[in-house]
């Protein structure tokens, strides 16, 4: 099935029949911490990374009707479907605590990457996140390192599902890619969830925000000096920020953080003088 987001409701069917799966099962373990690893090593096909095409089945529908609901009910209106004024909506929280709003800029006037619709290999890592930690009981994340070789017949891929907000080392997958670089495989990218909190209703910053924190610029900065990884993916289950790590450059951390892993993901209080913006 083929889905495209229009505002207010993120599933229209075309009339036409792609399915969005994969064709193998994947090796699967208890890392521990309610934890778990998954890798799968699957046939090359264009339809992985169709934009627009995903894994609509009765969990995503539940979880759609739920965030449809409960977002603009409890954030001002806020459209989930709609990620640029989910990215205005944050950056001005964000703003008003003393942050500089650059990163949001870049990302909102393209100087930086693309927004796009969540694409088929995305959805499916993002649906077996929710199935075993469903996003509208609590927000979690998962994280997932994927692969291609020379010629684009494989693909792999290295997820981790969990129950925090928040990737924890992924530490269990270094020696495989290493392995997958040698037999001449590239990293194409790190992808990981950035999920709505519908919680943070006392500082109504509800996430689900495709811009990377500041721990996740140190962490792409990492993989692109160990595995020399090509661009680097957020998705937050309908939405999806790409780019290439030759513009991680563009990023500024924060540079007056009161903490030493920098700007968070999601605004929980804290640093209350202003910082002007000048773009």
């Amino acid at each position: 099935m083929t889905i495209s987001m229009v505002s207010g409701s993120p599933i229209q069917q075309n009339n036409f029949d792609t399915t969005c799966e994969f064709t193998t099962n994947p090796v699967e373990k208890d890392v521990g911490q309610g934890f778990r690893s998954w890798a799968w090593t699957e046939p090359y096909r264009e339809s992985l990374f169709q934009d627009g095409l995903w894994q609509v089945d009765q969990a995503y529908h539940t979880y759609t009707t739920w965030l449809n609901k409960t977002i603009p009910r409890d954030f001002h209106g806020l459209n989930p479907f709609d990620q640029r004024a989910c990215l205005r909506h944050q950056a001005n929280i964000f703003k008003n605590a003393g942050y500089d709003t650059y990163n949001w800029d870049i990302i909102l006037n393209g100087t930086v990457g693309g927004l796009y619709q969540m694409n088929c290999i995305e959805s499916l890592l993002w649906s077996k996140q929710n199935e075993y930690h469903p996003q509208r009981l609590s927000a979690t994340e998962f994280g997932a390192f994927i692969l291609l070789d020379t010629h684009n017949t494989t693909v792999k891929v290295y997820l981790q599902t969990g129950p925090t907000l928040g990737v924890p080392n992924m530490n269990w997958a270094d020696n495989p890619i290493k392995k997958d670089l040698a037999d001449g495989f590239h990293l194409l990218t790190f992808l990981h969830l950035h999920p709505f909190d519908a919680s943070n209703t006392k500082y109504q910053d509800c996430a689900g925000t495709c811009i990377p924190s500041d721990p996740d610029l140190n962490a792409f900065a990492s993989y692109l000096k160990e595995f020399e990884q090509d661009t680097a993916w957020i998705t937050n289950g309908a939405d999806s920020f790409r780019f290439s790590l030759s513009q991680l450059g563009l990023f500024k951390p924060d540079s007056e953080s009161e903490t030493n892993v920098g700007r968070p993901e999601i605004y929980r209080g804290g640093k209350t003088h202003v910082v002007s913006n000048d773009m």
